[in-house]
């Protein structure tokens, strides 16, 4: 059978075809300790899972509306209220199994084919398949990790052309860490505003954050803005629910009954009975997030101080999310090559940094959504790994 074009455009998961290999390896006797893939370690919390419980007891088993149930819509923005501070009416909100459908779906919407999309490098290594999917040109504007402000504006306007429709922001960055300035944020707006087109923000990372708080590009916009920005969230970072597969976009009004037609052709929706769980996340996960991000952040702290005693990486700690993403110094080899090495040697496995677009080559990721023993014991095998490659 010949496959189509569009499959074939699709790249295979980095993270999951790292794990499926380190889970081979581990199956034939070896100890693997995970540092690849992007999920916190921790439980959900049990008002959530009995709240899911509650939920299929009642009956709550059958389709509803595509969009979302309207109690979830609700609470979620009240939620929006509080944390970004914007006014959101619940029929702009969209209920989907995790982030990544909102982004495809949007996509879908707004692009024809060889139309353009911006994306961030290092970024997020599913954007560029899911522009393509949707029949777009991934076009990549490079992030700065080593100064304050994370873009170059002159950059990203010279990349822009009659055919570019959206540019994708994410903060706290995956693969980096790193946070927008003020100033990134207004700049994006502006060139937004000046091209007519689309921002879409990805904020699944906009609870765990360390130092200082999220700062949204929606704080920066005026009303009229609104409408050139799409906002995607989801339950899976913030509440340690990967699995149980839940996200939001706040979305425009000319996208919302688009992206809703999507969802009824293809979904249909997402089991009622997760949404109701969401709500009780929403309404009482506070205490969660804030432990959760306490523990990440003491793991943060032991892990820097324990790479910066390798002059072969340049790393610096992370403002949000939960990763590091250092640049191995004097590297005679892919990332790639480096990472399979120290996998099958050592048996720590994280992400090659050329996962992570073009200029993350030289880089790796290290996921600190793990143990405080697996991580010292991890990063001393790195340490000694990094002493004895040329």
């Amino acid at each position: 059978m010949i496959l189509s074009r569009t499959v074939n455009s699709l790249k295979e998961s980095d993270s999951f075809k790292v794990l499926s290999y380190a889970k081979q390896l581990e199956r034939s006797g070896k100890k693997i300790i995970h540092f690849e893939i992007g999920e916190p370690d921790f439980d959900t919390d049990d008002r959530i899972k009995e709240a899911l419980l509650d939920a299929l007891k009642r009956g709550e088993t059958h389709y509803t509306a595509s969009q979302g149930i309207p109690e979830l819509r609700k609470e979620i923005a009240k939620y929006e209220k509080r944390f970004r501070n914007i006014d959101v009416d619940p029929d702009n909100i969209v209920i989907t199994p995790g982030g990544k459908p909102i982004l495809l779906f949007v996509l879908l919407s707004i692009l024809n084919d060889g139309e353009e999309v911006l994306l961030p490098s290092p970024g997020y290594l599913s954007y560029s398949s899911l522009i393509r999917f949707a029949g777009g040109k991934p076009v990549y504007y490079s992030i700065k990790t080593d100064e304050r402000n994370t873009i170059d504006p002159d950059e990203i306007r010279s990349k822009i052309t009659r055919r570019t429709k959206a540019i994708i922001i994410n903060y706290p960055s995956n693969p980096t860490g790193k946070m927008a300035s003020a100033t990134d944020l207004v700049e994006i707006l502006e060139i937004a505003r000046d091209r007519k087109i689309l921002i879409i923000s990805d904020e699944v990372y906009s609870r765990i954050t360390y130092e200082k708080e999220h700062l949204s590009i929606t704080k920066m916009a005026e009303k009229d803005d609104m409408g050139l920005i799409v906002v995607v969230d989801g339950f899976s970072k913030t509440y340690a629910m990967t699995g149980w597969r839940l996200g939001w976009g706040v979305l425009p009004d000319v996208l919302v009954k688009p992206v809703v037609k999507i969802i009824q052709n293809s979904i249909s929706c997402v089991p009622p009975f997760v949404q109701y769980a969401g709500i009780v996340a929403l309404k009482d996960g506070e205490d969660f997030i804030k432990n959760m991000v306490a523990a990440f952040k003491r793991r943060r702290d032991t892990i820097y101080e324990m790479l910066q005693e390798s002059d072969r990486l340049d790393v610096y700690k992370p403002e949000g999310a939960f990763y590091f993403f250092p640049e191995i110094l004097d590297l005679k080899m892919t990332s790639v090559e480096f990472t399979q090495g120290l996998l099958e040697k050592y048996g720590v496995a994280m992400l090659p940094g050329s996962a992570f677009g073009p200029m993350g080559e030289g880089h790796i990721r290290i996921s600190f959504a793990n143990s405080m023993e697996n991580l010292q014991k991890g990063a001393e095998y790195l340490i000694k790994y990094l002493k004895e490659i040329p």
